[in-house]
């Protein structure tokens, strides 16, 4: 499943730092509504719209964090910063929060990663992200 949201341009900055500078092989976005249609693993991807216009992709688990005290946004989506997948600028509709996207934005390949803990081949599996 696609999720779509939008981020100023310096929260993508220190998103991107985060994945590049302080290699942490996960980060979040918080959220105060729970996505229902994730998949599974990291079969997902995080699409990022800046400043009027489709950015990049990240991985983006099927898990969701949840903290119960956190009123205002209770949910974290969980994505890896360090598999940042640039695209061609692309025009986005404005819109608050995320939004599920049917399809990539701008003819953006499909792209899905295999869960931190799938076996890729025999005796290799894709490294962890935790």
């Amino acid at each position: 499943m696609n999720l779509g949201i939008v981020m100023r341009g310096e929260v993508l900055q220190d998103k991107l730092d985060e994945g590049r500078v302080r290699p942490r092989g996960v980060a979040t976005w918080n959220t105060r509504r729970l996505p229902t249609r994730l998949t599974p693993g990291w079969t997902n991807r995080l699409y990022v719209a800046c400043r009027g216009s489709w950015r990049g992709s990240f991985p983006l688990s099927g898990d969701v964090y949840w903290n119960p005290t956190d009123a205002a946004a209770p949910y974290a989506l969980i994505f890896d910063p360090r598999r940042w997948t640039p695209l061609m600028p692309a025009p986005c509709p404005s819109f608050r929060g995320w939004r599920y996207l049917a399809s990539p934005p701008g003819g953006a390949p499909n792209v899905a990663t295999p869960a931190p803990d799938e076996t890729v081949e025999i005796g290799r599996t894709t490294p962890r992200t935790s």
